[in-house]
């Protein structure tokens, strides 16, 4: 029993090793940075590994070659997954962001608004609160209100300005 359990963790460390040498080596080829090949090792290393260090590294880095690669809808899937299975990490926050933005961008302002939102729940004492809040607040506003806050924020500042300058 001991030896078959010892050789069993042996085999998956050694599958694990394997993993890590192959994803290092396709990252020290800048031409497979946003590569298919390079996103699926990241994401079958997570899936296999999930408790490891490196897993909610390797699903934000596939997150971001995604996105880069013009695959935004599985870009933000995998910020999502970050955010979801990986709460307690510090990459959570990021990720609830960048998949708030990403939802804004093809737009789907639903979603883009839940990732904001649950940023501010989860995190109301996070240095980048204001920011999310203002984000939240524009999201799912049409383009002509967007316009319009805009407008009237500026007026506001100049008027602020003029009045300090009396």
């Amino acid at each position: 029993y001991i030896v078959l359990t010892t050789l069993i963790v042996s085999c998956g460390n050694a599958a694990q090793e394997r993993m890590l040498k192959d994803i290092k080596q396709m990252e020290a080829n800048k031409s497979l940075a946003t590569s298919d090949t390079l996103i699926h090792s990241y994401v079958d290393f997570a899936n296999k590994f999930p408790q490891h260090e490196f897993a909610v590294k390797y699903l934000f880095k596939a997150a971001e070659a995604s996105i880069k690669s013009n695959r935004s809808m599985q870009g933000i899937k995998l910020y999502e997954r970050v955010a979801n299975e990986y709460h307690d990490t510090a990459l959570c926050p990021e990720a609830l962001i960048r998949a708030g933005v990403g939802y804004s961008t093809i737009p789907d302002q639903v979603n883009s608004k839940r990732m904001f939102d649950q940023f501010i729940r989860q995190y109301p004492e996070h240095r980048r609160i204001g920011d999310v809040k203002k984000m939240s607040e524009y999201s799912g506003l049409t383009e002509e209100e967007l316009i319009r806050r805009v407008i009237e924020s500026n007026q506001k500042l100049q008027q602020d300005s003029a009045q300090k300058l009396q």
